[in-house]
């Protein structure tokens, strides 16, 4: 406990130097909150002087926890705006794409090609070559068809 009865700003400001470096080697922004409530507390601690290690403690926190509401506020839908929001999800894209089946269907499976990728099909009957078909579900790496008209 002797520690923390001796506690200043250089101590805070160290902390929360080490904080932002660690921040700055690949927290995902945990840490940066921290960092920043141990750097104002520095700064409260060396401008008021004489706070007890209890008061310190508790401006870190309730700096920290603001510090980090606020990051968190203000970044959190950063990554949320695109121009594609259907680039990783594949089913989304495929649903209602229509393709002509490559070759003749057997026992109710072939092939189509959407895009630059070849796909197995499935569908309820055998289809010939050259059916324009209508993507209906996709199942992992299969997707499931029916035929247009």
């Amino acid at each position: 406990m002797e520690f923390f009865s001796e506690m200043n700003a250089w101590h805070w400001l160290i902390l929360g130097v080490v904080l932002l470096i660690l921040e700055m080697l690949g927290a995902a922004g945990f840490l940066l909150g921290i960092g920043v409530g141990a750097l104002l507390t520095a700064l409260i601690a060396a401008v008021l002087g004489g706070m007890s290690w209890q008061a310190q403690l508790l401006c870190f926190a309730v700096l920290s926890v603001a510090a980090t509401w606020l990051y968190w506020a203000r970044f959190r839908h950063i990554n949320e705006a695109t121009d594609q929001p259907l680039l990783n999800s594949v089913e989304a894209r495929l649903l209602g794409k229509e393709a002509l089946v490559l070759e003749d269907m057997s026992a109710n499976k072939g092939r189509v090609q959407i895009g630059d990728s070849l796909w197995v099909i499935e569908a309820e009957e055998d289809y010939p070559a050259n059916t324009k078909v209508k993507v209906v579900a996709v199942d992992g790496m299969t997707l499931k068809v029916e035929a247009q008209q």
